[in-house]
């Protein structure tokens, strides 16, 4: 499948690449892209000057802006294939803090947060994605 992907940090490290298919561990809904938008963050990846890959590894699939369609909606129920989705982007933290334990997770007061395609979790400019339906 390709994704374009950077290595955070480094200037001109973006490239259109081969990844591996997304797991299930990212989400039970498989949702194949129809668009993923540009701006100014992704831009500052690309200059090296933001961003953070995914433990373990160098690269980060970019895209925090999404739109797609479903192709496998998983075994939950919600959603049709065919219905359209956008990714949340950000993730609560893990401890949860008090904002992200009631699902305000823009708000999150630790700073523990992750958030696709910009912070520890590859994004949207892959092929397909998952997410959980919620």
């Amino acid at each position: 499948m390709k994704a374009i992907t950077v290595e955070p940090g480094k200037p001109g490290s973006t490239q259109l690449e081969d990844i591996p298919e997304p797991g299930v561990r990212d989400g039970s809904v498989l949702v194949e892209t129809i668009a993923a938008g540009v701006c100014g963050s992704d831009l500052e990846m690309a200059e090296g000057k933001y961003g953070w890959a995914p433990p373990g590894r160098k690269r980060l699939v970019l895209g925090h802006e999404s739109l797609g369609r479903v192709i496998d909606p998983g075994p939950t129920g919600g959603l049709v294939k065919g219905d359209l989705v956008v990714g949340i982007v950000r993730r609560p933290d893990p401890v949860p803090c008090s904002n992200c334990a009631v699902g305000e997770w823009d708000m999150c007061r630790n700073g523990q947060y992750t958030e696709r395609g910009i912070k520890e979790i590859d994004g949207y400019m892959s092929e397909r994605w998952r997410i959980e339906p919620a």
